[in-house]
């Protein structure tokens, strides 16, 4: 079972190569807050990332826990049990954890938790806990749980009968039935810097491996050792039912506590006010080779920032620009060194600045900025409040017009060539599975919105295989080979056309459009793929096989703690109807953690693993680890393939290239916009 720790190694290295330092957590063998098996009701510090390597005398595994809110703790477990009905269980199940109330006085702190929250299977079970320190160091923790946290010592059905049979499928109506049981146990955070000791009570009789396996616990009663030898890093070591030992390491890093401090680079510009009395004559403006000359003297400016310019329009009190901001990663703070830089080199009779980012050939949100205000505000207690609410939004148009300034970037050649770490949760008989690629991109713009792009992969190392025989070709793959057409359709509807090989099994069209007004925190999409399956082993050749997939979408910036929802319902590529639901926490620095699910009507036996499609991903902004100004980030994705739920992987979807842009994400980020 060692191997489970050595395969899934890299991601987790990945991790702790961006491992910031943590506050003190105690962390269970589940990868969660808790004591040894059973939980406590602490949860994990907010923004804070796990992932833990565990291996007992029952399973081994591994875990992705991540503080979805401040109270609400989530996991993604992939699990082996050896012996299981004659063979292996391989399983993969979502946890989750509220903490109802925070320990004050002489109450405990309370929690209510779901393991294997989507079905009724082999892990599920629901609990309720609470957590007292005492003094000392010493916490005290108590709770009840069901289904497998009710299998020991049973105090009787509370709340009605549970289902007796193991569901495959999503089931709801198992919530706290059937026989429950107490658990408890200690935690002594001891004088030795970063060393706790354990005791528990288990409620949890093993019932399945007993049954299915050859296991026989001789105790409900586990003791175990934590040691933090540095912060970032968490190990245990325990003595459990009785009869095994078990182990646990666990990487660990936090969005809210970057590895180094930023690096700013230089001070902005200072702000030059006018004089008052100052010239107000728009004569300057008549005379073509002046606003020529006020545009190139620009250019150089804006580039020192990471700025490039693509469309000027000058008149004699006001600027319209369409910028790209290729290195800060916040366009707030791109945006206030344009509005300094400005206030510098115009001149005076301009008053009205108008700045609209431009991402991936889509212009997104226009920002127009008082020059006065800009002069009023600066270096005053409230510029940052101040400054917000002066500033107007409005969705922007998709080019200036024939009338404005257009720089010659075109056509425009670029290329990358990265590294990339796929894990798949359930793989070709393994809980878990990972592939080390190199990936090659490149991408030719012929003009604004049009451009072909190409990417390639080798697969240097991989133990996924999804038998489908396209994770199998020893040689490189054609993950892309397209013509991209992106556009808007007016100036709060964005548009995008791909054809050609859209990815690694799937050539063909791919359609979409994106209502989504700038003032407003949700928008509808939809997108429609004609596709024909590519043949497996062929660098171009196609199969027979012909399908299409129509979805509608639905989009909400909740403004709550950086949490998004996504909703996409229709048909999938093999002709199953459902639905995915997707959650993502983001944060102004760059860093996102997303996780979804996707269920359809295919019945459970033919969808493929896990039942139901599910996964999480972890972004993590280069910017976090080093002391950079850059855009550029990494990301770790887990995830269970199957035969249902599967869309063409397009990557270039609207949503994800124009989200930041909205009056929501500016002002959770304005704070940099006088950096």
């Amino acid at each position: 079972m060692m191997h489970i720790l050595f395969r899934t190694l890299p991601a987790g290295l990945m991790l702790m190569s961006a491992t910031a330092a943590t506050a003190d957590a105690s962390f269970s063998l589940n990868g969660t807050a808790g004591l040894i098996d059973m939980p406590t009701a602490e949860v994990l510090p907010d923004g804070e990332t796990a992932w833990t390597f565990t291996q007992t005398g029952t399973m081994s595994g591994g875990t992705m826990a991540f503080q979805l809110l401040p109270n609400l703790e989530t996991a993604v477990h992939f699990t082996t049990v050896d012996e299981w009905l004659g063979g292996t269980l391989y399983d993969q199940n979502l946890d989750l954890k509220y903490k109802i109330m925070d320990e004050s006085g002489y109450f405990p702190s309370l929690a209510i938790g779901f393991r294997d929250f989507l079905s009724n299977g082999a892990f599920s079970s629901e609990y309720i806990v609470a957590t007292k320190n005492v003094g000392f160091g010493l916490a005290v923790t108590g709770g009840i749980g069901w289904g497998r946290l009710g299998s020991y010592n049973s105090i009787g059905t509370v709340f009605g009968p549970r289902a007796a049979s193991i569901s495959t499928g999503v089931d709801f109506n198992h919530f706290f039935r059937g026989d429950a049981a107490f658990f408890g146990g200690l935690e002594w955070d001891t004088p030795v810097d970063g060393l706790s000791l354990k005791a528990e009570y288990s409620s949890d009789a093993y019932v399945g491996e007993q049954i299915y396996g050859s296991f026989s616990p001789k105790s409900p009663f586990n003791f175990g050792v934590d040691y933090e030898p540095f912060e970032g890093i968490s190990m245990g070591a325990y003595y459990n039912y009785g009869t095994d030992f078990g182990f646990r390491i666990t990487l660990s890093g936090n969005a809210n506590r970057p590895i180094v401090a930023p690096d700013l680079g230089t001070g902005p510009v200072p702000v030059n006010p006018r004089p008052q009395g100052y010239d107000r004559s728009i004569v300057w403006a008549n005379n073509s080779a002046a606003q020529d000359a006020i545009v190139k003297g620009l250019i150089p400016l804006f580039e020192a920032e990471g700025v490039v310019i693509e469309e000027v329009r000058v008149t004699g009190n006001s600027i319209d620009l369409y910028v790209q901001n290729t290195k800060m990663p916040m366009t707030t703070k791109a945006v206030g060194r344009i509005t300094r830089m400005l206030s510098v080199a115009l001149p005076h009779s301009v008053e009205i600045f108008r700045i609209t980012p431009v991402s991936s050939s889509l212009a997104t949100t226009t920002i127009e900025i008082k020059r006065s205000d800009i002069e009023a505000q600066v270096e005053r207690p409230n510029a940052g409040p101040d400054s917000f609410r002066t500033t107007q939004f409005s969705d922007a148009a998709y080019s200036l017009g024939d009338a404005a300034w257009k720089r010659d970037i075109y056509p425009d050649f670029s290329w990358s060539l990265n590294p990339r770490i796929p894990v798949s949760l359930s793989s070709g008989g393994s809980a878990a599975s990972f592939d080390l690629l190199v990936n090659a991109s490149a991408g030719y713009r012929i003009s604004r919105g049009l451009s072909l792009n190409a990417s390639l992969t080798q697969k240097v190392y991989g133990t996924i295989n999804t038998g489908d025989g396209f994770s199998d070709s020893k040689g490189p793959s054609l993950d892309r080979l397209s013509a991209d057409y992106l556009f808007k359709l007016n100036p709060s509807t964005y548009a995008r056309v791909s054809a050609g090989y859209l990815d690694r099994k799937y050539g063909g069209i791919d359609a979409e459009v994106l209502w989504k007004p700038t003032n407003q925190n949700w928008g509808l999409g939809f997108e429609l793929a004609a596709v024909q399956k590519r043949a497996p082993g062929s660098f171009l050749g196609f199969g027979d096989a012909q399908t299409f997939s129509a979805h509608a979408s639905i989009y909400w910036d909740t403004g709550f703690h950086g949490l998004e929802a996504q909703v996409d319902v229709g048909r999938y590529l093999a002709g199953d109807l459902g639905s995915t639901v997707m959650l993502s926490r983001r944060f102004a620095n760059g860093w996102e953690v997303a996780g979804f699910v996707t269920v359809t009507d295919m019945p459970f036996a033919d969808f493929g693993e896990g039942n139901f499609s599910k996964g999480i991903s972890v972004t993590i902004p280069l910017r976090w680890t080093m002391p950079l100004e850059t855009r550029s980030s990494t990301s770790i994705s887990l995830g269970t393939s199957g035969n249902g739920g599967q869309r063409v992987g397009v990557g270039n979807r609207l949503y994800p290239i124009i989200r930041d842009y909205d009056v929501l994400d500016l002002r959770e980020t304005w704070g940099a916009y006088w950096q």
